[in-house]
């Protein structure tokens, strides 16, 4: 995240644009907190924020209904999230359309989901023209009234010593996941072992001499 801050900082409201287009959230987050400032243009960080958010979700539905057999439309169908999505798209069609884009992790999900559905092309990019400006205008917003006091707050706690502690704690925490999904892959392959052991011992031919008995 600091390199993307770092872009916005270099290149203002061009980098609220290219952040929008690439990350989503934080583009608008950090123009608004600089807005607010007065570093940035309010009004061009919703803007552009809203441009770029359109133009990403906009393409992504369009791979997904001109190439379905491209390599991110076969990783968004192998996604959990992409069952959930198609249950909403039968159900709420047009509402998931409109909503998709506040529901964390539908970013990319989200429109080649509904690319592959019976939604039309041009109810979609409505749809996604509106909840663009609402999701732009509310980021900014938050970042504007915010971001700078969440700036402050942040820089005042995470102290040098603050942060080493933290950071080893994370640390821990993460070799404890990956010890963990660790012990349950070796549990599922030795489970698999024993099943496919028992299913060769089962479909064994029977000898003619326990046949004879």
């Amino acid at each position: 995240m600091s390199g993307l801050h770092h872009l916005i900082h270099q290149y203002g409201h061009l980098g609220v644009f290219l952040v929008a287009f690439v990350e989503g959230e934080f583009g608008p987050l950090v123009g608004g907190a600089l807005a607010k400032l007065g570093k940035l243009n309010p009004v061009l960080v919703v803007l552009l924020s809203w441009a770029g958010a359109f133009l990403s979700t906009t393409m992504l539905f369009f791979l997904g209904r001109w190439r379905r057999e491209s390599k991110i439309v076969h990783k968004v169908t192998d996604k959990r999230a992409f069952a959930l999505a198609l249950k909403w798209i039968d159900r709420h069609p047009r509402l998931f359309c409109f909503g998709y884009r506040f529901v964390y992790g539908m970013r990319i999900v989200g429109p080649i989901t509904i690319s592959l559905s019976h939604v039309p092309w041009r109810v979609f990019v409505l749809l996604n023209l509106l909840n663009g400006i609402v999701w732009a205008v509310i980021l900014t917003a938050f970042g504007w009234f915010v971001g700078p006091h969440l700036a402050r707050a942040v820089a005042s706690w995470f102290t040098p010593e603050r942060f080493t502690i933290a950071s080893v704690v994370a640390l821990g925490a993460l070799l404890i996941v990956i010890a963990h999904r660790a012990e349950r892959s070796a549990a599922k392959k030795r489970a698999a072992a024993i099943e496919a052991d028992q299913a060769s011992q089962s479909a064994a031919p029977i000898s003619p001499a326990s046949t004879a008995d």
